[in-house]
């Protein structure tokens, strides 16, 4: 059985995917996997580490550009399709997942024109275009918010949850003894970063001031802010593991009190499975808004804190943190509450959903 793997572009895209090409790999050695995505996306750097098989194609989003590039983007993606029937026509693969993003569409074209089975995996609360236009050629949508099902027709919906890298298993209720000691702050921004994070980190330093005595952070920055990060956390004394890319977040979930992050669904589904309180910033610039659709999808249940990027500064950070540090029972409150939101092997449903659409074909 073969299974091909059609996005990227963001961690959220990618990781389940990976995590369902994983499932499908267990179900036997006569199971493969091949995915295809761009040179330019996260899967080019994370895949080979991964050990799992990639090829590139073209693709361009066309959200928030010129006319003169949404043009442009239309030749690519005519590119990207006639690239793709190439790979499907030697790769033969039995189902086809795509995992969103603009770079999941030739890929999924292809294989439509090539009549290959489609499943498509929709992690975000609000839905992107993609993923809406590319609904009409797949037999499923698995969806791993409630929100999202009403984007689709009803009939093509299975909810399963957000599938997690294997690192990021469901973790049980935290003893009461996890919540003593210096908090410990988890802080990421997506595979690049966050610009706007990083800075309202510096300053909520300076506010913070003696009380960081008592915080141990662990800061992934993407590669633009390290050594400017860095520089705050020297300058502040505060104790602080800074980083550009964080590959163990397993390990960093189970070792944090509460992360400051982004809203990415990823980022939602993994917080929510490791029980992991926080603040949420959402990107501003998501598209249709998915970010703040999927924060609020936390903080209306009480497991985590959203704050939109306007309202986002040092100060307002750091007093989060006061507060967090201060009353240590409403962080072991939002972390029940955010593992009550978890769902359990949606890796599997989606692998399952895979297979027995391949058998049915």
């Amino acid at each position: 059985m073969r299974l091909l793997i059609a996005g990227g572009g963001t961690g959220g895209h990618l990781y389940p995917g990976i995590a369902v090409a994983r499932a499908w790999l267990r179900c036997g050695p006569d199971y493969s996997v091949l995915f295809v995505g761009t040179k330019r996306g996260v899967e080019a750097r994370v895949l080979p580490r991964e050990g799992l098989p990639l090829e590139t194609i073209a693709a361009a989003g066309v959200l928030g550009k010129s006319v003169f590039q949404k043009i442009g983007a239309v030749f690519t993606l005519m590119k990207g399709i006639i690239q793709s029937l190439g790979i499907v026509g030697r790769f033969q693969p039995n189902v086809v997942l795509g995992v969103g993003g603009y770079a999941s569409a030739p890929a999924v074209m292809a294989s439509w024109i090539r009549r290959r089975p489609i499943v498509l995996m929709e992690q975000n609360a609000m839905p992107g275009i993609t993923n809406r236009l590319l609904s009409r050629l797949a037999k499923y949508v698995t969806v791993g918010l409630p929100g999202a099902a009403k984007y689709f027709s009803a009939e093509k919906v299975v909810e399963t949850g957000m599938p997690l890298r294997e690192e990021v298993s469901q973790s049980a209720p935290r003893p009461e003894s996890f919540w003593e000691g210096p908090l410990r702050v988890l802080i990421f921004g997506g595979s690049q970063g966050a610009h706007a994070i990083n800075s309202a980190v510096a300053g909520a330093l300076h506010y913070l001031g003696d009380s960081t005595r008592n915080i141990q952070f662990v800061h992934q920055t993407g590669e633009a802010d390290l050594e400017r990060t860095r520089k705050a956390y020297e300058e502040a004394g505060a104790e602080g593991e800074v980083a550009p890319f964080l590959y163990d977040m397993g390990e960093r979930y189970r070792w944090a009190h509460v992360a400051v992050a982004r809203a990415g669904a990823m980022t939602v589904a993994e917080l929510s499975a490791m029980g992991v309180p926080a603040l949420l910033v959402p990107l501003p610039t998501s598209a249709h808004g998915h970010q703040e659709a999927n924060a609020q999808f936390l903080a209306e249940r009480g497991a985590a804190r959203m704050i939109l990027q306007s309202n986002f500064t040092g100060e307002s950070l750091a007093g989060f943190l006061k507060e967090m540090n201060e009353g240590r029972e409403k962080l072991a409150e939002m972390s029940r509450r955010a593992l009550g939101l978890a769902e359990s092997d949606a890796s599997g449903q989606v692998a399952d959903i895979c297979r027995e659409l391949a058998r049915a074909a």
